[in-house]
């Protein structure tokens, strides 16, 4: 069954907010963080019960070589990305955007 996709509204300022700062850092590299966070996006879409639970029931998917995951829910007619998170951050305030 396909489920409808929707993003927090914060996602797309913690995606945007990485990649400028990578882009400060090596000219390029932010578009580099874009792509595969949208990979990663697209591949949690089509198999979102491949990642395990972490607290609260919010999932993660890693991003391909960088160190951030994508937070994400899921229900029978839904997946909901609702953030994307550097590893060395703590997880509460993407828990929280869960509501």
């Amino acid at each position: 069954m396909a489920r409808f996709v929707r993003y927090h509204p914060g996602f797309e300022v913690d995606v945007l907010s990485a990649a400028q700062w990578y882009d400060e850092r090596q000219q390029e590299l932010g578009r580099d963080f874009v792509a595969r966070v949208r990979k990663a996006a697209l591949e949690l879409i089509k198999d979102p019960h491949r990642r395990s639970s972490v607290d609260y029931g919010v999932r993660y998917w890693p991003v391909e070589r960088f160190p951030y995951v994508v937070f994400y829910d899921f229900t029978d007619t839904e997946i909901i990305l609702l953030g994307v998170m550097h590893t060395s951050q703590e997880p509460d305030k993407w828990r929280a955007r869960r509501g």
